[in-house]
Order: C-alpha cells, then structure tokens, then sequence
C-alpha cells in the first residue's frame, strides 16, 4: 500500500521543522529566506505532497470555503460569473462551493443553511427574490454576505453589479439616433427581479423624453411570442426591440431566425447581455456587453476583502459596461 505523504516527511526530506512547513503552506513567509522557500517547494514536488485540507481547518478553525449560489447554472451569465470567482478564489487558497438555486426562492434558502452548516466563511448571493426578509436569516450566521448582479430592498448586504441604468439608456440612444418610433421592451416579469425593472425604466425614461412611444412585452408560460413577434413586425410603425437580458434575445433571435424575418429591415433589435454570440447571429447585433467575468472577480475579490476584516459598508459597486455597435438597427 502506498504510503501517505505527512508534513513531517516534507520536513525531514527539506531539512526544517514542521513549523516551518506549515508556516509555507499557509503562506506565512515571515523571515523564511528565499532559499528555505525553494527548498521546501521542491521537496513538496519532489514527494508529491498534498496537505490535509480537513486536518489544516480543523487546527486553524477555518474552512477556507466560499458559498456561491446562482439563481440559474445553465445561465451562460452564471458560467462566465463563477469563472471570474473561481479564478481570484483559487489564487488565495480557497475553494467555491456552488449551488443552483434553480430560480426557487424555496430552494435557494435550503441551500443557504446548508452552506452555513458547512462552516464556509463567506457567501456570494445572486438573489432569486427582491425582498430583503427573504435573507434576513443570513444576519444570524455572523459571516461576510455579498449579492452579485441583482439587488434587494432594501439593500442590506453589499452589491457588486453591472451599470444597467447607463448601459440602457446609452443603447437606447443608439436605437433613437436610427429614427424608430416606437421601443419594445421584451421582458420576463418585472415584479420578481430590480434588474428588470431598473432596465425597463430606464428605456421608459430616455423614450418618453425623446417623445417616442415605448411598450412593454412580459414573456410568462402563457404568453405566445411568436405571436406578438409577428404583430410587431407587421406593424406600420417602425419598430425596434430592447431584450431584457442573454437569454430572452436569444430566445427572441430564435424565432426570428426560424420565420425568416429580416433584421434590421423587418424589425430592429438590441439586447442586453454580449456573451460574444451575438456578433454570431445575423447581421449582428448590437448590445450591451456586461463584463460578467470581471463582475465575478470583483466578487471574489470583495468577499476576500471582507475576510481580511475590511469594514462592511452596505454600498453598491458597479462594474462599467459596454455598447457593442452592430448592424441590427
């Protein structure tokens, strides 16, 4: 049977204490010259040395874990986010745990209590609800809390997120500036999620105050699309379609691929969220680019910062997006 590799083998094969070596493995250089450092590396790769992540927690009572939960992890948003957190979490020595909230508050809190029964030191949270006494439980368990993309009300925990007011209404200066009359805004409900609210408000305002008309399309399990998608495109105005978010513009790109429908001559359109697919489609189509990895690495960054005993200021922080100019208007 092979034999397990301790830190004490590592420490008489380098020629230092185990204090040492723990003090290397945990980052703790201190005085330790340089040539102790390379020594100990070495003999770490020499030995194919991996230290017991379980007996290190328990010694230093942390777990080095951090909590994530996505609202959706077949959203390429969640894939790109967890990236951008993985990348600055791994780079500290800490591991994500992810869970998928499947769009289920119930679920979502499940979750929560089960990664606070983990002992992780941190949670980044990308609500599934907007109401704030849905998570106000997480006060109780006396670790950092961090929501990513979408906020709550009242904000009681620190948001990292992207500039939807400025990015929309930017975007829906690049529609008015191609002389549309009339802006739809296609949408999931607005009453479950700010984010959606927050970006149809902001085409509401920039529309009404260019004396435009503006409509707002909620897409549920009733509602055919393909339907309204025609009736708007046989309608005698000039109409251009603001999506909400990647996965609505896809699956509006979708139908209008499949019926043939011309872009832009038959319909304009513009969405929000980039995922570098939407370059892919058609003439291309112009949207907001949200920088979802760097959002994730602001997070990851953030919770570690907190860590750190950073003080906790219940603020927003906004990660700037861009406007890729296209050809679908």
């Amino acid at each position: 049977m092979k034999k397990n590799i301790t830190i004490s083998d590592v420490a008489l094969e380098a020629g230092v204490s185990k204090t040492t070596v723990s003090r290397y493995l945990n980052g703790q250089f201190g005085k330790m010259s340089q040539e102790t450092k390379e020594k100990i590396e070495a003999v770490i790769k020499e030995l194919n040395y991996r230290p017991n992540k379980q007996a290190q927690s328990l010694k230093s009572k942390r777990s080095y874990l951090i909590g994530v939960v996505v609202s959706d992890i077949s959203n390429m948003y969640s894939s790109l986010l967890l990236k951008g957190i993985g990348e600055v979490l791994g780079k500290e020595g800490y591991q994500m745990i992810i869970m998928d909230a499947a769009n289920s508050i119930e679920q979502e809190k499940e979750l929560l209590n089960k990664l606070i029964d983990q002992s992780v030191e941190g949670i980044i949270l990308q609500a599934s609800s907007r109401d704030a006494n849905h998570y106000s439980f997480l006060k109780e368990a006396n670790i950092p809390i961090l929501l990513v993309d979408r906020e709550v009300e009242p904000l009681i925990f620190p948001l990292v997120t992207t500039d939807n007011e400025d990015a929309t209404k930017k975007i829906v200066q690049v529609i008015l500036d191609k002389k549309y009359d009339e802006i739809v805004v296609i949408s999931e409900p607005l009453k479950d999620i700010i984010t959606r609210e927050v970006r149809y408000n902001s085409v509401k305002e920039k529309v009404l105050e260019n004396k435009k008309e503006v409509k707002l399309i909620e897409v549920d399990k009733k509602l055919d699309l393909e339907q309204v998608l025609s009736e708007l495109v046989n309608s005698t105005k000039k109409t251009a379609i603001f999506a909400s978010n990647g996965r609505m513009l896809m699956d509006i790109l979708t139908i209008l691929v499949t019926k043939k429908i011309e872009i832009p001559s038959d319909i304009g359109i513009v969405g929000f969220d980039d995922w570098n697919l939407s370059a892919l489609v058609g003439p291309g189509i112009t949207s907001v680019e949200q920088k979802t990895k760097l959002i994730g690495e602001e997070s990851g960054k953030k919770i570690l910062s907190y860590l750190d005993d950073e003080p906790i200021v219940i603020e927003t922080f906004i990660v700037p997006a861009d406007i890729q100019l296209r050809n679908s208007l």
